[in-house]
């Protein structure tokens, strides 16, 4: 027996890079939260659900982030990292400055939290960013940048 399969496609052009991992992040972020559809003993999850609840029609802050992704588009996002960081052709500067994109956008840093982090300078830092930004939407051609 054949079953028609529906293989999902994932549309990179529905945002920039530097908004996909914002969006990763943000997916992250409630994965942790959600912990499950199950009740676990602390009722993390219907912790969640009532925060959710409560905060319908309260206007979002300028620097949070709302998850529009799904599962299926967040394991692309993971994908893509992962098969970055393994790559075997790409040199360790260039892995370094995408590191620091990555970290940046995901985890929301900002230059002084970097700055703490990673124990570079912020024009370094911005520099370095900057270059992974390039580097990474270069090397695979199906992102597109600002």
């Amino acid at each position: 027996m054949n079953a028609a399969v529906k293989a999902e496609v994932m549309d990179w052009s529905k945002f920039t890079i530097e908004e996909w991992l914002k969006q990763y992040g943000a997916y992250i972020q409630i994965s942790r939260m959600k912990s499950g559809h199950e009740p676990d003993g602390l009722h993390v999850n219907q912790i969640y659900w009532l925060i959710l609840e409560n905060n319908k029609g309260v206007a979002p802050r300028k620097d949070q982030i709302i998850c529009k992704i799904n599962d299926f588009e967040a394991e692309q996002v993971r994908k893509l990292i992962v098969d970055f960081n393994k790559s075997t052709t790409v040199c360790a500067s260039a892995k370094a400055a995408v590191e620091l994109f990555i970290e940046r956008n995901i985890r929301g840093l900002s230059d002084r939290q970097m700055e703490a982090e990673f124990k570079l300078g912020r024009n370094v830092l911005r520099n370095m960013i900057y270059a992974g930004k390039f580097y990474l939407a270069g090397h695979d051609k199906r992102l597109r940048i600002d």
